[in-house]
This record gives C-alpha cells, structure tokens and sequence, in this order.
C-alpha cells in the first residue's frame, strides 16, 4: 500500500468535511451558536412576571388562582411562541441540508468524471463528499426535506457507479 496517497486521502477528507459544514453555517448563518436555541425575549419569565408572594397563605383563594391562572397563560405562551421558534428553524435547517447534499453531490460527481485528477485526489474527495452527506443527514435528519432526501437518493445512485466504475483503482494504490 502507498501510504503517501492514504495520507494525501487522509488529508482531504479531514479539510473538506469541516470546510463544508463552516460553509453551510456561513450562508445561511440563522439558528447557529447562541441562536440556535430558544431563549425567549426579556419578560418571558412567567414566575417573574406573576411571582407568588413570600407568604402565600395571607392570599384568598381567588388570588391564588388568578396567580395560577395568569403562570399557566403565561407558560402556554411561551411554548407557543417556542413551537413557532422549532418549526421555523426546522424549515430553515432544511434547507441547509439541501445545500450541504446538493454540495457534496457536485463535488462527488467531479470526483467522477473529472479524469485528470490523481487517485488520491478523486478518493480524497469521493470519501469526504460521502462523510460530509452522512454527517449533514445525521445531523439535520428531524428536517423531513423531501428535496434533501431526494438528492440523498441521487447521491446513493452516484456513489454506487462511482465504487463500480473505479473498482479496479478504488484500493490499489501498490508502488508501481
């Protein structure tokens, strides 16, 4: 085995996998870091907002309720507008995932048909394109995007015909 190409292979994969995820997260920027949580906006506390006072059994029983009552509005607010803050993000992270799968086919695709390129080049490529689409399918799988599944299934597709098409030179790297 040359070790050189594996190391060159090596070396691809480990700068394209990330160099694909930095870049999803440069374009499309929302719901990463500090933002891809939900924290509510300032007031949202609902203990804060409707306290229950430091000796509750001074309190009548209707202003007990009333506390409740306004609490329990108060938290069904809050996870609506969470609800919200999920199904956008969800949707936004979709299409992230179709970036991210849509990106690593073309590069998958290069590595195909582009022939002037070393062995250790299109493997260095062919293995990160099909890293980074595992990590990216992993990773945004609660996306249910029916694009990103069906470039999934073109990528599946591509991948097959690449292994099948290089077979003879896909491992065998010897010192001529």
């Amino acid at each position: 085995m040359n070790w050189t190409k594996l190391l060159y292979v090596l070396i691809i994969v480990l700068l394209y996998v990330p160099m694909v995820f930095l870049g999803a997260n440069v374009f499309f920027p929302q719901y990463t870091g500090t933002d891809a949580y939900y924290q509510g906006s300032y007031g949202d506390n609902c203990y804060q907002k409707y306290p229950y006072p430091e000796q509750p059994e001074k309190l009548s029983a209707s202003q007990r309720e009333k506390i409740d009552e306004n609490q329990r509005q108060c938290q069904e607010e809050f996870q609506q507008k969470q609800r919200e803050f999920e199904q956008a993000k969800l949707a936004y992270e979709g299409r992230k995932y179709v970036f991210i799968a849509l990106f690593n086919l073309v590069i998958l695709l290069v590595a195909l048909f582009l022939p002037k390129l070393q062995d250790s080049v299109t493997m260095g490529l062919f293995l990160g394109s099909i890293a980074a689409t595992f990590g990216a399918t992993i990773r945004y799988f609660d996306t249910r995007s029916k694009i990103g599944f069906l470039i999934l299934v073109v990528t599946f597709l591509a991948m097959l015909y690449f292994i099948n098409r290089k077979k003879e030179s896909f491992v065998d790297w010897k010192r001529k």
